[in-house]
Parts: structure tokens; C-alpha cells; sequence
């Protein structure tokens, strides 16, 4: 009995069948090793990027008879040994630019062994008017974290209770400097030559200790600038600001997504704000209420994670002014000037 019959034409069909297969193996090869190869360069990158710190400079106009005042805002330092530069760059920018007030907006340490810096990064300032909000990193030292986990959202580990890091000596400091402290509080700032500015601020809300107080008397008066501070913009802390009526919020948190795309901007907020607040000046609506938020990149990194890609360093300089309410309904955001320092 015979077998069953070959197919003359097999070897026409297999051949190139077979050379398709080792080119589409072969384009799938190089296809990876590109991925892989421009993901090292941009890490490579990153590692330099987070040495390039930068002043960004924002126009906040306000409808309302408020002071003109610039703020220059600081946030996110996460200093730790060999993070010097970061220290050298806040003594030029103090000795080089105009300001009338500063706002520390949180996460000032990188571990315990950064207490030193951080009084050496704010000694510049404290002979200027301040005030200051609390991030996770002022409380608890970072920890080494999953980056799929953090890139996806997932849960990581329970949250601590203890603090391990050395924030009282840090508040003193600044509270000894007459810098108001917001962490869940309201004050006055009466800023000489300048005028009066009616704060409004919670402790960090990605660790849930944001609790919401009432504003100061002169929250309502004529002339005074409402603003609110937090550290993480959740968006429940963001609207409750600005349905109290905040003419600017600031912020941190974020790092501006720290790892982001040419053209497309942040991976990640870190919170649930959207990618589009991730960094620099915006308006943020709630019911009724408008209020501008200025969420900053910050200067640091973790110490876990020492790149930056698309986001470079920063501090900002947020020129307030008043004018009329057309002036601000018919303009955008304006965009950061940078300035290398």
C-alpha cells in the first residue's frame, strides 16, 4: 500500500514562508534592541537631566484687587549625600533673583542623613517672609519601590506611622524665621511694601493627613490674596480650595511625571490629578470656581530613582498681578519662561 502522496509544490510554499519567518524574527530583534537601546540612552540621559536645574517663570493675573507679589516656589528636594549641587543652585537663585515671599511646598529629604543639607538648602531664604507645607518625605524615608507597581497604580506596601525622619528641627527652623506653616492651618502674611496675603493649607494628602480648616477672617476682604498651598494635588484638596475661593494654589508632588515623553509629557502624576496638571501653571475649576494651580517638577529625585527624562529640575518665580476679569477669561496659561541658573 502507497503512502500518501507529496506535494510538489511544498518546497515553493515552505521556502519562503521560512525567509519571512527569519525576516520577521530578525525585524522583531532589532526592533527590540532599538527599544532597549533608546531606554538606556534616556536613562543615561536622565541621570545628566537631574543635574540641570532650572528657573521657570510664570504670569499669574488675577481678577481681583490683589498685591502684586512674586513667589518663589521650592519643592520636592529629597536631599540626601552627593545631591550638593542642588544646594549650590538655590544659593545662586537666592543671590541672583527678585522675590517677595518663598513657598516650600514639601518632601524636603531624602533620608536622615540629608538633615544637614536641607538646613544648608533653606539658610539663603530665611531672612525672607515664607511659609511651608509637609510632604510624605518629610516624614517618612523613601523606600525602595517596584516600578511596574508605581507605573501601573497598584497598591504598595502599608503605610508607616512612626516618622523616621527629622522634621520637627526643619519646622522650627522655619517657624523660627517667621515662615507660616500650613499644614492644615490658615495665617496672615503681611508682606512690607508689598501687601496682605490670607493663607490656606493641609498636610499631605497621599498619606492622608489633609484636613480642611477654615480660612482666616481675612480670607474675605478686599485687596488681600487668597492662596492655597498642599503638597500632593489630589484633586479632592485642589477642589476644596478652590471652591473656597483660592486665587493660586501651589503644589508639588508629582515631579512633573519625573520620567516623561517628548510630545506626550507625563507617564504618571503620582496622585490622581490628571497628566495635564503634572507640572506648571493651570486652571482648575470646581462647581462655580476657577482658581490657578501651579503644580512644580521639584528639584529632587529619589534616591532609588536618580534620572529625570523630559523633566528637568526647578524652581519657580509666579509673578501675581491684578487686572481685569476679561484679561483673565479670554487668556490661556501662559507657559514657563526658563531661565539656566
Amino acid at each position: 500500500m502507497s503512502g500518501p502522496l507529496a506535494d510538489p509544490t511544498a518546497p515553493l510554499v515552505a521556502a519562503p514562508l521560512a525567509r519571512a519567518a527569519a525576516g520577521t524574527a530578525r525585524a522583531t530583534a532589532v526592533a527590540v534592541g532599538a527599544v532597549t537601546a533608546s531606554g538606556a540612552t534616556a536613562l543615561a540621559w536622565g541621570s545628566v537631566e537631574r543635574r540641570l536645574p532650572v528657573v521657570r517663570r510664570f504670569e499669574v493675573p488675577v481678577a481681583r484687587p490683589v498685591p502684586e507679589v512674586t513667589i518663589l516656589q521650592i519643592s520636592d528636594l529629597h536631599l540626601f549625600p552627593g545631591q550638593e549641587f542642588l544646594v549650590d543652585f538655590l544659593r545662586r537663585v537666592a543671590a541672583t533673583e527678585r522675590f517677595d515671599v518663598v513657598a516650600s511646598t514639601g518632601d524636603n529629604f531624602g533620608g536622615p542623613d540629608g538633615a544637614e543639607l536641607v538646613r544648608e538648602a533653606y539658610a539663603p531664604f530665611l531672612d525672607r517672609p515664607g511659609f511651608f507645607v509637609l510632604g510624605s518625605n518629610d516624614y517618612y524615608s523613601p523606600v525602595r519601590k517596584n516600578w511596574g507597581r508605581y507605573l501601573t497604580r497598584s497598591k504598595g506596601p502599608r503605610p508607616r506611622v512612626v516618622p523616621d525622619l527629622p522634621w520637627t528641627p526643619m519646622t522650627r527652623m522655619m517657624a523660627d524665621a517667621g515662615w507660616a506653616d500650613l499644614s492644615n492651618r490658615a495665617e496672615d502674611l503681611e508682606i512690607p511694601g508689598v501687601g496682605a496675603l490670607s493663607l490656606l493649607g493641609t498636610d499631605d494628602a497621599h498619606i492622608h493627613r489633609d484636613r480642611y480648616v477654615d480660612p482666616a477672617p481675612s480670607w474675605e476682604r478686599e485687596g488681600v490674596l487668597r492662596l492655597g498651598a498642599t503638597h500632593s494635588p489630589y484633586t479632592r484638596v485642589v477642589s476644596a480650595l478652590t471652591r473656597r475661593g483660592a486665587d493660586l494654589i501651589v503644589a508639588g508632588h508629582t515631579h512633573g511625571g519625573q520620567i516623561g515623553l517628548p510630545g506626550f509629557g507625563a507617564l504618571i502624576t503620582n496622585c490622581d490629578i490628571p497628566r495635564r496638571y503634572a507640572k506648571g501653571l493651570s486652571q482648575w475649576h470646581s462647581q462655580d470656581r476657577a482658581s490657578w494651580l501651579h503644580v512644580s517638577a521639584g528639584l529632587g529625585t529619589s534616591r532609588y530613582a536618580r534620572v529625570r527624562v523630559a523633566t528637568r529640575p526647578e524652581v519657580s518665580l509666579l509673578h501675581v498681578f491684578p487686572v481685569r476679569r476679561a484679561a483673565v477669561t479670554d487668556r490661556a496659561a501662559p507657559p514657563g519662561s526658563l531661565v539656566l541658573a
